[in-house]
């Protein structure tokens, strides 16, 4: 492999130091380019092979090629042609010393080669071309850095109406963001009529307390913008002035006197238009760039998607706000109601036990009968009174009395409570529970409903002679150790059909209904509302006339 006969400069990747690659075999030739290069502030890198071309690409700041014919022929087209394959060295310019030889114009099209310099090289000839090319390279490189200054400022508009929910601070973010980073004199930004965004107007100009833009008429307006938007285009008019633009015809209203230049683009969502945009410069006319016009949709997009967005979320705010509100009322009403009840209530059971004890006349059987009936129907009014208070509570969040709790004490004591009335019923409670503590972090009075309430269950819908088994152990879960508690009966079961609805408020199993087996249907409900707040679940398997099994997971301290 040939070495380059000018080695790389140590320097040549330095900031600011542009370098010229130079494949030229003859010496004269050489020496004349390489101070054409020199004097236009290049550093030139001699090279003879295509080894040494990339890697002085790949090293320094390249803009160009120096390339004499004799190099070319000795390295032959087809070597060239396939170094123009290296992304590097596709777009480099590169400038031909042809001498005499007669060239081959399609070729060097093929090659990408369109500067030349034919006959005897003449310096001023080489640095004329070596300087046109510059111009244009640093040309280039100035738009692309504008390009890359305006997508930030266009990049950080969007950013900014990412960071609130608020329409209206959305319309005034986006109409100062396009004017500082537009170069605008005046923006303005409407939103038509629509149930998906609020109608919002906001305007802003640079100069402050300076007249802005006006608004349009609303029909020719959303005509145009509809056009516009179907057609995924933005209406430019670089003067309004000039007669000769054709697109001057198509804004929507005569504008102001002192705008010359503007850009309108249509604010859309979906297949329909919600706005426009507006941007407008009275400086003088002016031409606006792909990448511009471009970078303006852009935002008008993300402000469209935005504005649709925080109408959605401040009209959930709103409704959550008015559920909260009527969740208070409620829980206000359920409280009001719960006292105006239980006082006649509890007047009407008072005397109800006087009457039945004696405190009165003898009462006959059948009257004593009927008596009886109302204090039952009085008790389970009381019962649905608790519990809807219970369910009140639940909805509000009420916050938990927090202990350390031994699980197997507390079913001791709920099991001891309903022990008469399992006997009464003929019905085996038994409670199998392990010699260790089951110590839990909850609320003692809401877990001993919860496991009266379960219980209670069993035992009321257990027919005489059957049993109803209580066992809890310790189980080892992914989120740590459980403590699982069992309630087992072989009672009269529920229907496949109902055990999905359970859960539901008020809801009642088909068989229990058919059976007259009094009840609100509301202990589930609570019972599960509760073990959820607990960070545990609930599980109910049944199967009509054989029983069910209630299991209850609990964390363990």
């Amino acid at each position: 492999m040939p070495t380059a006969l000018l080695p790389l400069p140590e320097t040549s990747g330095d900031a600011g130091e542009q370098c010229a690659v130079v494949a030229v075999r003859s010496a004269d030739l050489r020496d004349t380019a390489e101070a054409v290069l020199l004097a236009a502030g290049l550093v030139p890198v001699q090279v003879e092979s295509e080894h040494e071309v990339v890697s002085a690409i790949l090293e320094g700041d390249v803009v160009l090629a120096v390339v004499d014919a004799e190099m070319l022929a000795a390295t032959g087209p087809e070597h060239l042609s396939r170094l123009r394959q290296e992304p590097s060295v596709a777009s480099l310019p590169v400038i031909l010393l042809a001498g005499d030889e007669e060239l081959d114009i399609e070729t060097m099209v093929q090659l990408s080669i369109t500067h030349f310099v034919a006959g005897s090289v003449q310096s001023t000839d080489l640095a004329n071309r070596v300087a046109l090319i510059l111009a244009g390279t640093r040309a280039t490189r100035r738009r692309k850095v504008a390009a890359a200054r305006l997508r930030d400022k266009a990049r950080a508009v969007s950013a900014a109406l990412r960071g609130t929910n608020d329409p209206q601070q959305m319309a005034a973010l986006a109409v100062q963001g396009l004017g500082e980073a537009f170069g605008a004199c005046h923006v303005r930004i409407e939103t038509f009529q629509d149930e998906r965004v609020p109608e919002v107007a906001a305007s802003w100009s640079m100069i402050g307390g300076t007249a802005g833009l006006p608004r349009l008429p609303l029909t020719e307006t959303t005509v145009l913008s509809s056009s516009l938007w179907d057609r995924e285009a933005v209406l430019r008019i670089e003067d309004h002035l000039c007669s000769d633009d054709p697109e001057s015809d198509m804004f929507p209203a005569r504008v102001p006197a002192a705008v010359r230049t503007s850009v309108f683009a249509p604010l859309g969502h979906g297949d329909q238009v919600l706005g426009y945009v507006w941007i407008a410069g009275t400086t003088g006319p002016r031409r606006w760039s792909r990448t511009e016009l471009s970078l303006i949709q852009h935002v008008c997009g993300n402000l469209a998607h935005g504005l649709v967005q925080g109408h959605v979320i401040t009209a959930q705010r709103e409704v959550l706000a008015r559920l909260r509100e009527l969740d208070r009322a409620k829980t206000d009403f359920v409280a009001t109601v719960n006292h105006e009840l239980r006082t006649p209530l509890t007047s009407i059971t008072g005397y109800l036990e006087l009457i039945l004890e004696g405190s009165g006349e003898d009462i006959p059987p059948k009257t004593r009968q009927m008596l009886e009936i109302v204090g039952r129907n009085a008790a389970r009014l009381d019962q649905l009174i608790s519990d809807l208070l219970t369910i009140s509570r639940t909805d509000a969040h009420a916050g938990l009395a927090l202990e350390d709790l031994d699980l197997r004490e507390l079913l001791d004591t709920v099991a001891a409570s309903l022990a008469p009335a399992a006997a009464a019923s003929g019905i085996t409670l038994q409670l199998g529970l392990l010699p260790a503590a089951h110590v839990v972090r909850g609320d003692k009075a809401q877990l001993e409903q919860v496991f009266t309430n379960l219980l209670s269950n069993a035992v009321k819908f257990t027919l005489p002679g059957g049993t109803v088994n209580v066992c809890s152990k310790m189980v080892a879960m992914d989120a740590g150790r459980q403590i699982r508690v069992q309630i087992v009966d072989n009672g009269i079961g529920i229907p496949e059909a109902d055990l999905p609805k359970l859960f539901r408020r008020f809801f009642r199993a088909s068989n229990a209904t058919s059976a007259a087996i009094p009840g609100t249907g509301l202990g589930l409900a609570i019972v599960q509302d509760i073990v959820l707040q607990h960070g545990g679940e609930l599980d109910i398997d049944s199967t009509l006339g054989r029983g069910t099994t209630v299991t209850v997971q609990i964390p363990a301290c």
